[in-house]
């Protein structure tokens, strides 16, 4: 029986190799800054989006109440997610403390604003959620604003 145990330079060679394509994996994954900030304003602009859409249907009667304070409560969360790993994103040469600290300050907003929609719904206060849902409207376009401005500065 034939012993399945490779030579010395074979086994050097093996290990050179799956060094080489964990090398090459690590830098193909290898994110900027500015890739990591665009994914999380993406995200955090999704959640916004979803808080006005269920604030709309639920001004018209679309959504039941229960529904829209549970995805209202749940968008709230996300974006209060999105800013801790916005905070968590390292700077550099791609990204000026001015545009983190400016990404950091909108999502919370628009946090602060799903929360506000939240309470409206939880009253049944349709006038408090129209009211909200235009200030919601007005943190996703500066978000939007920030986004862009920063991508002119590279």
């Amino acid at each position: 029986m034939k012993s399945l145990e490779m030579s010395e330079p074979g086994k050097l060679g093996a290990v050179i190799n799956c060094l080489l394509i964990l090398t090459l994996l690590a830098s193909c994954s290898g994110k900027t800054s500015v890739e990591d900030m665009d994914k999380e304003t993406q995200s955090a602009y999704s959640w916004a989006a979803t808080a006005n859409m269920v604030g709309d249907a639920w001004i018209r009667g679309a959504v039941p109440n229960k529904y829209a304070e549970q995805t209202l409560k749940r968008a709230t969360e996300e974006l209060r997610k999105e800013k801790e790993k916005i905070d968590k994103i390292k700077l550099s040469k791609d990204v000026s403390k001015r545009d983190k600290s400016g990404l950091l300050s909108e999502v919370l907003q628009l946090a602060n604003k799903t929360e506000e929609i939240s309470r409206a719904v939880r009253q049944k206060n349709r006038s408090a959620v129209r009211q909200k849902l235009g200030e919601l409207a007005a943190e996703k376009r500066s978000i939007n604003k920030l986004k862009k401005s920063s991508r002119a500065n590279q």
